[in-house]
């Protein structure tokens, strides 16, 4: 398969299904998002602007009225006093909620806004606001990074709609906050409002796990490169309503260890000219239940997009496949992932 870069959500996507990889990193088909994804989106949302308000802060201690403009929910005026209210964090989920339903086509419920609810209060509280963004030193929010990998291994080469491509692997990402811990030291945080499990395998992910997780590998990887002053970091990813927070801290050699596992699986992906589903009879749960390929025609056929797809890869070829079933104006170096 064409790989020309990895994110976190790409690597773990292969390992998931890589037929579901293929339709989605290499022919350009997005998912819609899930109802619990925009919920997630919704708390996510709450807790970068509470991280964006006190960076803004930090960097203008001596203004009275402050105002931060965010892509999403506009302007948003606060007060140092304001900052530090329930009713700002709650006046904020209520513009968030209200934002990301619009549109929408899934249905909410009271139940829903409670949830947001929770879960953002779970991270606030803990710990007596250990992980509040606003009781941190800020040093990025939502910073995005396109990092090319400067092995030769990594460099590439493949003909691309009859052209030809040459260029360097590149891993990218948004890294939800960036905080300053001490001299030298930052700690990334990163949010999640799902279950605590590896959908690949159905594992429960343990400490131990989360120590070999390449999303929390290629953020220490991908930090290393944007903030190279810095002596230490700590990943710190926060189950929000299955666990709680769990820290890392890597070295220089887990860097190392991190540009293998990237190697082989970058190697593996571009091998692999026919994609397998994770059932080939489409019976598992998960095709049935969680794929928008298997729940959604192929358009103009009777059957289902992972089926069609399948079905030229065996008749016409990978090569053929790629050029006749890529979506109109999809360019594989520039995917947007949502999130």
């Amino acid at each position: 398969m064409i790989v020309t870069y990895i994110r976190s959500s790409s690597y773990g996507n292969y390992d998931y299904c890589e037929m579901q990889y293929f339709m989605t990193y290499v022919l350009g088909h997005r998912s819609p998002s899930g109802k619990k994804a925009q919920l997630g989106t919704m708390v996510h949302k709450v807790m970068e602007v509470l991280a964006s308000c006190k960076k803004y802060l930090q960097d203008h201690p001596d203004e009275k009225t402050m105002t931060i403009v965010d892509d999403a929910l506009g302007e948003i005026e606060f007060t140092k006093r304001k900052l530090f209210t329930k009713k700002f964090v709650d006046d904020l989920l209520k513009t968030s909620y209200e934002y990301y339903q619009e549109g929408c086509t899934h249905k909410y419920f009271p139940a829903d806004f409670k949830f947001c609810k929770t879960q953002i209060d779970a991270a606030l509280e803990f710990n007596d606001g250990q992980f509040d963004p606003r009781e941190r030193n800020i040093v990025a929010t939502e910073p995005t990074f396109d990092i090319p990998i400067e092995e030769d291994w990594a460099k590439f080469s493949y003909y691309i709609n009859e052209k030809k491509v040459d260029g360097q692997l590149a891993i990218k990402g948004t890294v939800d906050l960036i905080t300053q811990i001490d001299d030298g030291i930052i700690e990334v945080v990163d949010w999640k409002t799902g279950q605590r499990k590896n959908w690949a395998t159905g594992e429960q992910k343990t400490y131990e796990k989360l120590l070999d997780d390449p999303q929390l590998l290629l953020y220490n990887y991908a930090i290393s490169k944007l903030y190279p002053d810095y002596d230490q970091a700590i990943m710190s990813i926060f189950f929000t309503r299955d666990g709680g927070p769990f820290s890392m801290c890597f070295d220089k050699s887990d860097q190392e260890r991190f540009l293998d596992m990237l190697k082989k699986r970058f190697e593996e992906i571009k091998r692999n000219h026919k994609p397998k589903p994770v059932d080939p009879r489409r019976r598992d749960f998960r095709c049935q239940k969680l794929c928008h390929f298997c729940k959604n025609n192929w358009p103009g056929t009777t059957k289902n997009m992972c089926e069609y797809v399948e079905q030229q890869l065996h008749t016409i070829g990978y090569d053929q496949t790629v050029k006749d079933c890529t979506k109109e104006n999809f360019d594989i170096g520039y995917y947007e992932a949502p999130g």
